[in-house]
């Protein structure tokens, strides 16, 4: 791999040969679109903090609204991956050994890895086939990764975030199709 498609490649698809192979097919393609610095906290995880949650978020904003908040460093927000609606185009905004602000609670912060989704939690219309379809993939590449069961108690939504005053992903989304999904990756 060269250039452009190795940098699409998330790291821990090429750490190691073994890693590569077994990950590269479940794996949906990644674009690294990064966060800016001031808007989540440096880390090595899992070392520092055991990875052991997914959360699930929508955007409440468009895809490209989205990633323009997390690269402007005064709004000390950021996931660390975005899915798009209309084709489950996934970017990368934070490093998954880094601590993404996105679950608002510090310890859930540190332990998990957020996925925010394109659209609204009034408009099941942007939870589209594709998009789920790319986000489960994701998901359970990231359970695989560490050894996160593929359950609705540690693949959790932000409003079961332990003081969470935010809805999403909301009434719309199909947590049966979903876990479903990700199962079958």
């Amino acid at each position: 791999m060269q250039g452009a498609a190795l940098a699409a490649v998330p790291s821990a698809l090429w750490a190691s040969p073994t890693v590569a192979k077994t990950r590269a097919v479940a794996y949906p393609p990644i674009e690294w679109v990064p966060a800016s610095p001031s808007n989540y906290t440096a880390s090595n995880r899992p070392g520092s903090y055991p990875v052991t949650h997914v959360v699930v978020h929508v955007t409440q904003e468009t895809y490209a609204d989205t990633l323009a908040i997390f690269k402007n460093p005064a709004k000390k927000v950021s996931a660390h991956y975005v899915v798009r609606s209309a084709d489950g185009h996934i970017a990368q905004c934070v490093s998954e050994r880094n601590v993404a602000w996105h679950a608002g609670n510090w310890t859930y912060n540190t332990r998990s890895i957020g996925i925010e989704h394109e659209g609204w939690v009034d408009e099941p219309e942007y939870f589209t086939d594709v998009m789920y379809r790319q986000s489960a993939l994701l998901t359970a590449a990231i359970c695989d990764r560490y050894g996160i069961p593929k359950n609705r108690q540690h693949i959790i939504g932000h409003v079961e975030v332990p003081g969470a005053d935010h809805t999403d992903p909301g009434r719309y989304w199909d947590w049966s199709r979903y876990i479903r999904m990700i199962n079958l990756a």
